[in-house]
């Protein structure tokens, strides 16, 4: 997440601009017509996955949230599951979860796809 951002720390990194460049090869591959799920996670934490109620969202309006991390191991899973339902076939999405305890964990990843309505 934070491609939305001209402004974001990582954009500052390097040659500048980082997530501004991954956004438009996002877009890129979005409009090349090959089948495509794009994951844009949150912050990335070292916790057990399968623990916590996933959140998907648009344009970077997670971090506006509370809810701005992800377990890694969730990231996989989700990214495996993107692999098998066509639900989550030409969609990108934000990726972050609750905090653990708070919600139901995410199990149902048909419905969770099916929550994302932006092709990019």
């Amino acid at each position: 997440m934070g491609g939305t951002n001209e402004n974001h720390p990582l954009n500052s990194l390097g040659n500048g601009k980082i997530l501004i460049w991954k956004r438009k090869a996002e877009q890129y591959l979005a409009d090349s017509g090959v089948p495509y799920t794009i994951v844009r996670a949150g912050g990335l934490v070292d916790k057990d996955g399968g623990k916590r109620e996933l959140i998907v969202g648009k344009d970077d309006e997670l971090l506006a949230t509370d809810t701005k991390s992800v377990p890694r191991a969730d990231v996989a899973e989700v990214t495996i599951q993107a692999l098998l339902l066509e639900e989550a076939k030409d969609k990108a999405f934000d990726l972050a979860s609750k905090p653990e305890g708070e919600g139901s964990p995410t199990t149902d990843f048909k419905s969770l796809f099916s929550q994302v309505t932006a092709k990019f």
